[in-house]
């Protein structure tokens, strides 16, 4: 009877675990896209090619950046809508002791072992008092204080020990290149900054040692036929329209893979430093708080760029080069095997759906 009985408790044990592990696995009739690293997987799919797909992201940790401001009373900068809880650091004594600090080149300085980083008018890309679904600069010659936050990733593929990975926030915005000229990515100031002064920012001597050097294929504007320059090897870039838009890349990496419609894995929201240094936000009723991202395929001109607008679409016939308020989603590739990183709660496209 006793043995019976401790049969029955461990077949019933096995069973409570095998559930357990079931109910943390994606449902049957997806599957994931590329490896798994640890704890990592690539982006599991369901339903791709269909309106109602879906995509679950696993994400990870790595880097940091400045992202929420220190505010010493109330603030009114950006739309509420437009914030994230945690975008806005209510603390007059750390505002105080912030206006006070000494601050080096980069314009940093550590309180208590806690990273922060100013900003002036001069610092921003562009910076207003009244320019609508744009950071009010009520005081142009004041500073802004903002606390470094860990940059949480999204893995889009994972190949062995390599991941590729994309902010799942728009860390800052940056023009894609400063002259209304002709240019593209490999020539354009926007590829120079994202592997200079935001890599130099973003990561420190031993994060820089795991982001493994990318080939990119620059294409032609799918739609123009308008090319987009050679192809180049960076450590820091943004995607490109093959890679978000009507291709099996994009599938694997969880969009949707055709065209028609205005796909929430391509929504993203900006930081609260992003805005602060330029970013515009959406405040259309379902898209409200989104921005919109620049990739590094051309338009119907080799003057402009193509994005992707707030609710998720792709624009083809693109923007100027010279667009100072597009926001950034810097990708890398890392060598999770050499990384220092933390894995971060997962994000499900359908979470993104904004009603």
């Amino acid at each position: 009877m006793r043995s019976r009985l401790l049969n029955n408790l461990l077949l019933s044990g096995v069973i409570i675990l095998a559930l357990i592990s079931c109910s943390k696995e994606p449902l049957p009739e997806g599957h994931y896209t590329g490896d798994r690293f640890g704890q990592l997987n690539s982006p599991w799919v369901k339903d791709e090619d269909s309106f109602g797909h879906e995509t679950l992201w696993d994400c990870l940790l790595f880097g940091e950046y400045p992202t929420s401001e220190v505010v010493g009373g109330a603030f009114g900068a950006v739309d509420a809508y437009a914030l994230a809880d945690g975008d806005v650091i209510e603390d007059a004594s750390l505002y105080s002791q912030l206006e006070k600090a000494s601050w080096d080149e980069n314009d940093d300085t550590v309180i208590g072992n806690k990273r922060f980083h100013r900003l002036g008018r001069e610092s921003a890309i562009s910076a207003s008092e009244n320019r609508e679904q744009h950071y009010r600069w009520t005081d142009l010659s004041a500073w802004h204080y903002f606390a470094y936050a860990p940059i949480k990733w999204r893995v889009l593929k994972i190949t062995g020990s390599k991941a590729l990975l994309l902010t799942d926030r728009m860390p800052d915005t940056h023009p894609f290149h400063k002259a209304d000229e002709d240019a593209d990515w490999s020539r354009s100031d926007l590829r120079r900054w994202l592997n200079g002064d935001f890599l130099m920012r973003a990561f420190n001597d031993s994060e820089r040692e795991a982001i493994l050097e990318t080939g990119l294929e620059n294409a032609p504007n799918g739609y123009f036929g308008i090319p987009s320059g050679p192809d180049t090897r960076d450590y820091v870039f943004i995607l490109s329209g093959k890679e978000v838009f009507d291709s099996r890349l994009a599938a694997d990496y969880g969009f949707y893979p055709g065209s028609g419609i205005d796909d929430p894995a391509r929504r993203f929201r900006s930081t609260l430093y992003a805005k602060c240094r330029g970013a515009w936000w959406s405040p259309v009723k379902g898209y409200r708080g989104n921005s919109f991202w620049l990739m590094r395929t051309n338009g119907y001109t080799p003057g402009t760029i193509t994005y992707i607008c707030d609710f998720g679409y792709i624009y083809n016939q693109g923007t100027s080069v010279s667009c100072d308020d597009a926001a950034l989603l810097p990708a890398i590739t890392v060598d999770l095997s050499r990384a220092q990183y933390s894995v971060a709660s997962p994000v499900n496209s359908n979470d993104i759906i904004q009603r």
